[in-house]
């Protein structure tokens, strides 16, 4: 499992912690805290359940989980006293603060999508054309893997579209000024169809879809 916050990507799977293209080293125990937090977030979770899960069976004391969350803060240029990703919930533990989002896995047994053979569906915004891919599309203001539309009226990761073949499933992301097909609301994922006019905040979007098969093989003359 990916997920992604800010510029960086948690890679489960392969326990990396990618900033772009560059990989962010941190300690096993530190990339533990932070998948641990991600995992639960909003969440916070008390020190005792952090100590239980990343110094089981040891005795260590709360300067070892303050270190441990400074060598993180660091190592994702967060700050105590602003917190963009790790929250201190004073007394009490520790909470991710940041929005993130699940990346769908990726899996290297899956043939690729001939672009001959599949539907295109992209995004018209006045003079624009948005290309949508085979699977997740994330629509949003800013971040990793996103489609950037510029508005502050969208959210960094405001709405999903996912390709399968001849179908589009637009899902709302907790957006706060909401996805809308015309004039509902956007509240389960919904199927897209071509000329449905999508709503992300206060930008317009219209859908766009035509399906291109295989080419018709040339028989030769009779002889």
């Amino acid at each position: 499992m990916r997920t992604a916050f800010g510029e960086f990507i948690l890679d489960s799977d392969q326990r990396r912690l990618l900033a772009g293209a560059r990989e962010v080293r941190v300690s096993p125990r530190a990339f533990d805290l932070l998948q641990l937090l991600l995992q639960n977030r909003p969440k916070a979770l008390t020190k005792d359940e952090l100590f239980s899960h990343l110094w089981p069976d040891t005795f260590v004391t709360e300067n070892n989980l303050a270190t441990l969350i400074a060598d993180l803060r660091s190592a994702l240029h967060d700050s105590a006293q602003s917190p963009q990703f790790i929250r201190t919930v004073y007394g009490y533990g520790y909470a991710f603060a940041g929005e993130a989002i699940e990346q769908p896995p990726r899996t290297a047994a899956a043939p690729p999508i001939d672009p001959a053979d599949h539907a295109l569906w992209k995004l018209i915004h006045e003079h624009t054309e948005i290309p949508l891919q085979p699977g997740n599309n994330i629509l949003g203001r800013s971040g990793p893997g996103v489609i950037v539309i510029e508005s502050p009226t969208i959210s960094r990761h405001h709405a999903s579209v996912r390709i399968t073949r001849e179908t589009a499933i637009v899902e709302d992301l907790g957006s706060k000024n909401g996805t809308w097909i015309g004039n509902t609301q956007v509240t389960t994922p919904v199927g897209l169809h071509d000329g449905d006019e999508l709503r992300l905040g206060s930008i317009v979007l219209i859908v766009r879809f035509r399906f291109r098969g295989p080419s018709t093989e040339t028989i030769g003359s009779p002889s």
